[in-house]
């Protein structure tokens, strides 16, 4: 988990004060990240990065990061919830040819969170891609193409040949739908403009540097109820999967989303959870407008077509009659 976001006083950075209820003992969390030959944002990359690199991660969380979890509110994605479970719903990235959809939760300081997924015949949504990281549209968008290049049936350096306008094109031709968070309509910044000073959105600056958007719904209490929906096994099988070697951060913060936590009055008196801590979900943000597109429910498995029925299928295709005609 975080350290630094328990929500506990900080006496200096990396180390918290708590008191123990039971006895009332003061107790000092002191994590290893207060050695700066061990944190990975001063001088301990090198240490942090061998670490890792051998330990297991359930090994590497028992160890290292403090687990202060009982002091949080339960998990969104619990099995008391949905059937959510990392080992079935995270998996090794694989070939999928069907619909594309693209979401984004737009960050400046903190990051964006853009994540592209593929949706097939049998209403199963695959979380494939993410770019992860805070940016202004401008240089996000840029390196949003470059990074998703493949996906566009292309390479960075034909992306870096094409205009504008056919860039957005190329945007919005390869996905069936994108959408991005409905308060990035509200014109909260300024540009000039043939001499004079303008307002305008995020949603604008996005589309001049070549990605059009739609805004997506944004009810809590639906998308969650629809993801653990999704996730919801169906004799061994759900409609979630995340691509766990491409899309770290969305795994990361699934398994740790939390509703906020309750006193015990609050916990007696309400009959469901507060909404979720906000905190580290920019990632399950991006994810809950992208869910927000897909059936209330999952469809059901769509079967193959037999031959006849193909042929049928063929036969009452409309045609084009006027393309049959000889027209000078």
């Amino acid at each position: 988990m975080d350290y630094k976001s328990i929500q506990q006083p900080e006496i200096i950075p990396w180390i918290k004060s708590w008191t123990n209820p039971k006895n009332q003992f003061r107790v000092l969390m002191i994590h290893y990240t207060a050695d700066p030959n061990k944190d990975p944002n001063r001088d301990g990359l090198e240490w942090y990065t061998a670490e890792k690199k051998w330990m297991p991660k359930e090994k590497w969380n028992k160890e290292y990061e403090i687990d202060f979890s009982s002091k949080s509110g339960q998990l969104v994605f619990g099995s008391e919830y949905c059937d959510f479970d990392p080992a079935i719903h995270f998996i090794d990235s694989k070939q999928i040819d069907w619909e594309l959809l693209f979401s984004l939760d737009f960050g400046q300081s903190n990051p964006n969170a853009w994540y592209i997924a593929k949706y097939d015949n049998t209403g199963t949504l695959y979380i494939v891609d993410e770019y992860y990281k805070p940016a202004i549209p401008s240089v996000a968008s840029k390196e949003m193409f470059y990074k998703f290049a493949h996906h566009f049936g292309t390479t960075e350096d034909k992306i870096k040949e094409l205009s504008i306008d056919r860039r957005r094109d190329l945007f919005r031709n390869t996905f069936q739908i994108a959408v991005i968070d409905p308060t990035t309509r509200a014109k909260n910044r300024t540009k000039i403009s043939q001499w004079e000073e303008v307002p305008f959105s995020v949603l604008e600056d996005f589309y001049d540097n070549w990605m059009e958007f739609d805004l997506w719904n944004n009810d809590w209490e639906a998308w969650i109820t629809r993801i653990r929906e999704y996730f919801q096994l169906n004799n061994g099988k759900a409609h979630l999967y995340i691509f766990k070697d491409k899309c770290p951060n969305l795994c990361e913060e699934i398994t740790k989303y939390k509703y906020k936590e309750q006193t015990e009055t609050q916990a007696r008196s309400n009959n469901k959870p507060d909404k979720p801590t906000k905190k580290r979900d920019h990632a399950i943000d991006s994810l809950r407008y992208l869910i927000m597109t897909r059936p209330s429910k999952p469809t059901e498995v769509i079967k193959e077509l037999t031959i006849i029925q193909k042929d049928i299928q063929r036969l009452l295709r409309p045609k084009n009659i006027m393309a049959e005609w000889d027209v000078d």
